[in-house]
């Protein structure tokens, strides 16, 4: 990456210093490049020595039999991992009650690889905060924390990109790259909770990517940050998200899992699913409504239908009455969401069209909610982030990683 000096930049209304680089680089000015969820780094990767055991990656029973094959105590392993997160550790030389003779060990054969914060933006209407965090090989995700008057969640992504290719989704349109890790999805959470005033209360998986895509470091992420020598975050304060895949569905019924489930429903008839989102070709909506009722009767948890409500698409007073239909039978709760304009496809609903919709939905007698956008200039909702592929995109700093508000 090329060299360089620093020049005074306005970002939503706030000064920012960020690099200048050769005539080659593309012009920060460019608005469309300041716009969150715009900017993404493919071919500048992290430097890297040589090849060491990344220990993020291990739950604490993985962490805890790596150690017991050093030689050491279970008890040191759950410091370590009480260091990684709870303490958010960097450097084994941080870790004050390790010894010496471990900690250097540790640094010849181990390794606390991170993700590495490349820009935070933030939203002018609200505290609304994106992350752009790059990986180990360069790749970039992002993650958002969305501070409100009850609670601070942060939604988290699964995946670099996503295959499913719903047709509403900026993601979807950058395909799947590859798997998040468990380590680097529960980085996430570390990297947001060095930026937050305030704890974060709870997580949602509606990121980037489809969670039961990668469900095993899916589930991995959410014991480790459960975990009390981690987050110590609730169960029942985890929500995984999913586009509706049906095998996936059943197993987490199976295994009884307690965190919450929500389904991205976004449609009341096939033929305008499959347009919305292909996997209903794969597992249609009856097919669908059929996992959820196992799931929830398997588990007696409530599930949460999301939908999408798109302008002239599903937005009708007979499409809410179909979603009754649907909905009604599953133990279930449905957030509605206006949806937030990012292309010339789809368009929010005007106002009075939500409301007559929701009026409609009221009706049956199952718990309604309504998301509302927080600091729309974000696009933080479901999937709404469409990353620009660049061979290799300068770091902007608009705000220092470790600086809270």
């Amino acid at each position: 990456m090329a060299t360089s000096s620093l020049r005074l930049l306005t970002v939503f209304g706030e000064k920012r210093y960020t690099p200048m680089f050769d005539k080659n680089t593309p012009d920060l000015a460019d608005p469309a490049l300041l716009v969150p969820g715009h900017l993404n780094l493919y071919s500048c990767p992290m430097e890297s020595g040589t090849e060491r055991t990344p220990l993020r990656d291990f739950s604490l029973e993985e962490l805890v039999a790596y150690f017991t094959s050093l030689g050491e105590k279970p008890f040191r392993a759950r410091q370590v991992f009480q260091w990684m997160w709870q303490k958010g550790a960097t450097e084994f030389s941080q870790m004050t009650n390790i010894s010496r003779s471990l900690i250097q060990r540790l640094e010849t054969i181990a390794t606390l690889d991170r993700t590495e914060v490349v820009f935070i933006s933030q939203s002018p209407a609200s505290e609304t905060r994106k992350l752009l965090l790059r990986l180990q090989d360069g790749k970039t995700v992002e993650t958002v924390l969305i501070p409100e008057e009850s609670r601070v969640t942060v939604c988290l992504s699964s995946q670099v990109g996503c295959g499913l290719d719903c047709d509403f989704c900026a993601t979807g349109k950058m395909g799947l790259l590859r798997n998040l890790t468990a380590g680097e999805i529960t980085d996430q959470l570390r990297q947001v909770m060095a930026i937050s005033s305030r704890p974060v209360t709870n997580i949602v998986f509606m990121g980037m990517g489809e969670p039961f895509h990668n469900y095993s470091a899916v589930l991995k992420a959410a014991d480790m940050m459960h975990d009390e020598l981690a987050y110590g975050t609730g169960a029942r304060r985890i929500t995984i998200s999913t586009s509706g895949l049906v095998p996936q569905i059943k197993q987490f019924a199976e295994e009884n899992r307690r965190y919450k489930l929500a389904v991205s429903l976004n449609a009341t008839v096939d033929e305008q699913r499959n347009v919305l989102m292909p996997i209903n070709k794969k597992w249609n909506i009856s097919a669908l409504m059929d996992a959820c009722k196992y799931y929830t009767e398997k588990t007696h948890n409530m599930l949460t239908f999301e939908y999408v409500l798109m302008a002239g698409i599903n937005d009708t007073l007979q499409d809410a009455r179909r979603l009754i239909q649907i909905a009604r039978p599953v133990f279930c709760k449905v957030n509605v969401i206006p949806y937030n304009d990012i292309n010339g496809t789809y368009r929010r609903p005007a106002d009075e069209k939500i409301e007559a919709f929701l009026q409609e939905l009221s009706k049956g007698n199952f718990p309604l909610t309504v998301r509302w956008s927080r600091g729309e200039i974000l696009t933080q909702l479901v999937g709404n982030w469409l990353p620009r592929r660049k061979k290799c995109s300068p770091v902007l700093t608009p705000l220092k990683p470790n600086e809270k508000k």
